[in-house]
Formats: structure tokens, sequence, C-alpha cells
């Protein structure tokens, strides 16, 4: 399957029903897989529909994107980690997920002293999260 050319039926198909249904699109393209289909939409400049959330969905990811990251898809049904980190993406978490420097200097400097008190020093992070990424970091509490 990998050297198959696309057929202009497959294209028509693709063209039309990928940014509507996105991988969705699969069904009506038999012997195309998922990373196939998502290559070639990309070739061609397609984009996939923005998923749906609910209200439920976009308060689970806010109150715990930050300290589970992408694990977060283990309290989401039918949601993808790719739809999650997207979601996190357009709503502004993802790049608040990320730790920065000066964050971490502030964890290396009050973490062993102050523990997960420490996130009251981090504008937007929890205890829990600030507990993970001192472990992550190696830091310890005396």
């Amino acid at each position: 399957m990998a050297g198959r050319l696309w057929t202009d039926e497959e294209l028509a198909i693709l063209t039309e029903g990928y940014p509507k249904e996105g991988i969705r699109v699969m069904e009506r393209l038999p012997g195309r897989t998922r990373s196939m289909i998502t290559q070639r939409a990309h070739r061609l400049g397609l984009a996939a529909p923005a998923d749906e959330w609910s209200e439920e969905e976009l308060a689970i990811l806010k109150a715990c994107y930050l300290t589970e990251g992408s694990d977060v898809v283990n309290r989401l049904p039918g949601k993808t980690r790719n739809a999650v980190r997207a979601q996190a993406q357009r709503i502004g978490l993802l790049n608040k997920a990320r730790w920065s420097a000066k964050e971490d200097e502030i964890l290396f400097q009050w973490y062993p002293t102050e523990g997960p008190d420490a996130a009251e020093r981090l504008e937007g992070r929890t205890r829990e999260s600030v507990r993970i990424h001192a472990q992550k970091l190696g830091i310890r509490c005396r």
C-alpha cells in the first residue's frame, strides 16, 4: 500500500470529506491508513474540523491539563491525545503546561525547604504539578 498512488476518486473523497469529517473519512477510503490520510491531507493543505468539546470536557481539561498533561485523555472518553493537545493549544493551556527556566529556578531555590507549598510562588501551578515537576527535576524536599 505504501507506494500506491492516490486515485482521482480517492483525492476527491479526501478533499471533500476531510475538512468536514476529519479522520472519519477513512471509512470511505478502504486500503488507506490513518497515517496515509493525514499526511496526504496535510500535503493538500486540508484541515480536519475542530473537535466539538462539551462544557464538562473543557472543565476537566482546564482543571487537569497542567498537572496531567496529555494523560488527561484518560478522563475524557472518546478523545485522543492529539485532540487533547490541540484543544489545550486552542484555549491557551499548552504553553502554560511547559515549565519555563524561571519556574525551574524558583523550584530549585524553594522546593527543598517549602516542598509543594512552593506552588504559591508560581502563578497557575498547583501543589500537585509542582510536586511532579520537582520530582522530574530530581529536587527533593528536606
